[in-house]
């Protein structure tokens, strides 16, 4: 018996609803939509670059998108795997194995740095892979639900998540839940060392000493986990020191806390698979994944130790979870990366802005802090060198002018105090791993004229 589905209608239809816009409908669409738009609206993309519609002008992204296309936009490999697999089967319930889930599991675990072995995946994000960390953290730590995150730390917009990240103060306009098992600790942020020293290798890592007091003598309750961005993303780029990895690392050892990591935006990102390379070996006992992770596709991921007890049915689960088409464009994804040997060139590519940037650091007092590694680069804008006030507008300014000269910047999240403290002073630079030297030339050559008229209009 022939079960196949007939076409009901013709290309050109079904181009007409997805392809095809009237100014009409542009101008509408702000009135019924729940969320702001950009103004730019984005017709195609190819490799690094995005076409806006109508104008046929053509950006290089130094955002990837949220910094999740990490192999260009539009890659043809990635492009046949879904188109296949969404011919094939395109969806089943969360309890049920798919070809490439299999392989994806076996892939990603292949990758995966010491005993993180055991994963679970779901159609969502970071969020909800952080969500589920938590969740695996409780189910092993029987009685405790206490968990520490960071200062300037972004974990995601659900109710639940948000508790766990910096509040935008004047921005969030409700409480998140769950403040009751969330406290924060200072995060080892050297340029703004929250315990008044004058860098990494001057200090004693007094903020971890601090960190250490709170938690032991400020918990009301078991202490279950530590949440952390190795390298934090929205606060700013900022990566912790190596050393306070590795001592914090020792506590939660001796102290039987789970130490989860929020790897979102650094899979593949800085050079390597995973953090842990970058921190020497450094290994959590439970890793999220989610930007880059899918492909494209949305795409969250959650790996714990082989030694942790996985969930039941009931515990982690979610309609879309086990999509067949996002472990087809992830399992190109990881296989390109390795075919093209991108790991390789973004240290290359990422080593060789970070030095240029450098040199352009000693000719401008308003670049305050470079921060990397590989592609995840943040350059911390100040008014003045000696104070570090925050160089807000400078940067939006930069980024504003970047974009009319048709590179994509991103800024860092803004950081706010009901004082009225505000921090949006990090220029983003994260193109796609496939960049080549050329357009990392023109990145900084729209980088420093960006930045000289952004000095002008102040």
């Amino acid at each position: 018996m022939d079960h196949k589905q007939k076409r009901l209608f013709s290309d050109e239809e079904i181009l007409s609803w997805i392809g095809e816009v009237t100014d009409q409908e542009i101008n509408e669409v702000h009135q019924k939509s729940l969320v702001p738009f950009y103004d730019q609206i984005w017709e195609s993309g190819d490799s690094s670059y995005l076409k806006q519609y109508k104008t046929d002008k053509e950006f290089l992204d130094c955002t990837s998108q949220a910094w999740t296309s990490n192999i260009g936009f539009s890659n043809p490999d990635v492009a046949f795997a879904v188109s296949h697999q969404l011919k094939t089967l395109s969806h089943v319930r969360y309890g049920f194995a798919t070809k490439p889930r299999i392989k994806f599991i076996h892939k990603i675990t292949s990758l995966t740095p010491g005993n993180l072995k055991k994963v679970a995946a779901n159609a969502m994000g970071g969020g909800a892979s952080i969500e589920a960390a938590l969740r695996l953290a409780m189910i092993n730590k029987p009685g405790a639900q206490q968990f520490y995150t960071y200062t300037r730390s972004y974990h995601g917009s659900s109710l639940a998540t948000m508790s766990l990240s910096t509040r935008f103060a004047g921005v969030t306009r409700f409480k998140p839940w769950g403040l009751d098992r969330v406290a924060k600790i200072p995060f080892p942020y050297c340029y703004r060392c929250p315990m008044g020293q004058e860098g990494e290798n001057k200090c004693n890592l007094e903020c971890l000493e601090l960190a250490q007091n709170l938690i032991e003598y400020g918990s009301v309750d078991k202490v279950c986990g530590i949440l952390m961005e190795p390298i934090q993303g929205p606060g700013g780029h900022v990566p912790a020191p190596k050393r306070y990895i590795r001592e914090l690392r020792k506590w939660t050892e001796k102290n039987e806390i789970f130490f989860i990591w929020d790897e979102s935006q650094l899979f593949t990102r800085i050079g390597h698979w995973f953090t842990s390379e970058y921190y020497e070996g450094v290994t959590p006992d439970i890793t999220c994944l989610t930007k880059a992770i899918g492909g494209s596709l949305p795409m969250g991921v959650t790996i714990a130790r082989e030694d942790i007890n996985g969930f039941n049915s009931a515990e982690e689960h979610s309609t879309f979870g086990a999509n067949p088409l996002m472990f087809a464009a992830s399992m190109v994804f990881m296989n390109y990366v390795e075919r093209a040997d991108l790991l390789k060139n973004t240290r290359e590519q990422g080593d060789y802005i970070t030095s240029k940037l450098r040199n352009l650091q000693k000719r401008y007092d308003y670049i305050g802090d470079i921060r990397c590694p590989g592609l995840m680069i943040g350059i911390e804008l100040v008014n003045d060198p000696e104070t570090k006030t925050p160089g807000n507008t400078l940067a939006a300014d930069l980024v504003e002018e970047a974009m009319d000269q048709r590179v994509i910047f991103g800024l860092m999240a803004p950081i706010s105090t009901d004082s009225g403290k505000l921090f949006r002073n990090v220029v983003k630079i994260k193109p796609p791993l496939i960049i080549t030297r050329e357009e990392s030339d023109h990145i900084l050559n729209v980088f420093e004229s960006s930045l000289e008229e952004a000095i002008d209009y102040l």
